[in-house]
């Protein structure tokens, strides 16, 4: 006979997704200005590289608030957050650096799918970590995590030397 205990301390498993360039691509772009003025634009692969602005220098993530541009799936990988969706019994989160969630939510809705989207307003990868490690302290046990970011991956990997109870699977997309 299975106890009420047993089935609370087996954990629990949360996938999280990246969205930009994980799970589609789109035409929106981060723009480098200096002096209220467009010195240069990135698209999201660029931007997850690029190791940071010169003095004066800001990023400008105006497009990222808007409708999805020109929004192409990455196949492999949405039929992997679909799949996850489908499996039901589990959290699937699509965690991104946006501010809006709006726009992302808009886009699944239009292709049939509704994941929990979280909007963190920042492009730190220590925010990703820091939102990771809640899921951990909310008793989340295994852990799946992809990003196309090298930096956000390696900041979530790197919960596991605080957190060896726990299985985090990190994936670079």
């Amino acid at each position: 006979m299975i106890k009420l205990t047993d089935i609370l301390n087996e954990g629990r498993t949360t996938y999280i997704f990246d969205f930009d360039d994980t799970i589609a691509k789109s035409d929106s772009w981060v723009y480098i200005t200096k002096g209220g003025k467009d010195i240069k634009k990135l698209d999201a692969a660029e931007f997850a590289v690029h190791t940071g602005l010169k003095q004066g220098e800001e990023y400008d993530f105006r497009d990222f608030d808007r409708k999805i541009r020109n929004p192409r799936l990455i196949k492999k990988n949405a039929d992997m957050l679909k799949k996850q969706l489908n499996k039901g019994g589990r959290k699937v989160t699509i965690l991104t650096a946006r501010r809006l969630g709006a726009p992302i939510n808009h886009f699944f809705k239009s292709i049939g799918i509704q994941p929990y989207v979280v909007a963190l307003g920042s492009a730190d990868p220590q925010k990703k970590a820091e939102y990771v490690e809640k899921q951990i302290k909310k008793g989340y046990t295994t852990i799946y995590f992809m990003d196309d970011s090298h930096k956000n991956v390696r900041a979530v990997k790197g919960l596991q030397r605080k957190y060896p109870q726990v299985m985090i699977n990190t994936r670079l997309a």
